[in-house]
């Protein structure tokens, strides 16, 4: 049979290809490729988007000229029409995210604004509710602050910050944790709250309500892009798959 594949000096026949691909769990990758292929092979691309779209390629890459960009191109094993592929590749995709979910994305922005709503707060954590306690009643007599205290007692991260966590979207914190914020007005410190292994002392600094600008649509749009692409390629893994052996067989009368 002969190579499929050639990764450097190795070559790779459809046999010895197959079960690496199991053996390297890319089957959920392909698949996904093979869904998004499917999606976005209607859109067309114009030569104008497609210079653009090159262009601003260029410059995230920091490519200043055709020899850089040649030299990329070698470095990743890539030619002009990979390139040119690569690029309206992404463009359909992008088009294909706007289509599906553009009238989606306000509904689940409101869904989702208690989760993507960010905090900043101050945490001393500890692992003792009598140092828990004596953090607290110091807070709260203003004897002393985070910033001071934080420093000398926290056992977690926070303990290099001088307390200060954020700004980090509520949906991303320990549900416990993020509970406790919302419940709390900005400066207020809450008494020490057991989470896990820790005795937690916390002051709500502010609240960032979310904002549906266009960064958030995008970021909403990828977000109902994410969950639908993982459902399909669930189902797509979820039918019987074709067995190797007739697998190979078409591959041999191709």
């Amino acid at each position: 049979m002969s190579a499929v594949l050639q990764i450097g000096d190795t070559s790779l026949t459809a046999e010895q290809l197959l079960p690496l691909i199991s053996k390297y769990r890319l089957v959920p990758q392909l698949a996904k490729e093979m869904i998004i292929e499917a999606a976005i092979k209607d859109y067309e691309i114009t030569e104008t988007e497609h210079q653009d779209a090159r262009q601003r390629f260029c410059q995230q890459q920091q490519l200043g000229n055709e020899q850089d960009l040649d030299a990329w191109l070698q470095q990743q094993q890539l030619g002009r029409d990979d390139l040119k592929e690569l690029i309206d590749r992404e463009l359909q995709l992008r088009k294909f995210k706007i289509d599906k979910w553009e009238t989606q994305v306000e509904s689940h922005f409101c869904q989702r604004k208690s989760q993507i709503d960010r905090v900043v707060f101050s945490m001393i954590r500890v692992k003792e509710i009598d140092v828990a306690e004596e953090i607290y009643f110091r807070l709260v007599s203003e004897e002393a602050s985070f910033v001071e205290l934080a420093p000398h007692y926290s056992e977690g991260i926070e303990a290099k910050t001088k307390g200060i966590s954020g700004p980090v979207e509520l949906g991303k914190l320990d549900p416990i944790l993020a509970n406790a914020l919302i419940t709390l007005q900005p400066l207020e410190v809450l008494p020490p709250l057991q989470i896990g292994e820790w005795w937690v002392v916390l002051q709500l600094e502010t609240i960032i309500p979310a904002q549906l600008d266009e960064e958030m649509r995008q970021y909403l749009t990828e977000e109902l892009f994410n969950q639908w692409i993982y459902e399909e390629v669930q189902k797509l893994l979820s039918t019987p798959p074709i067995s190797q052996q007739s697998t190979l067989a078409f591959a041999d009368k191709n």
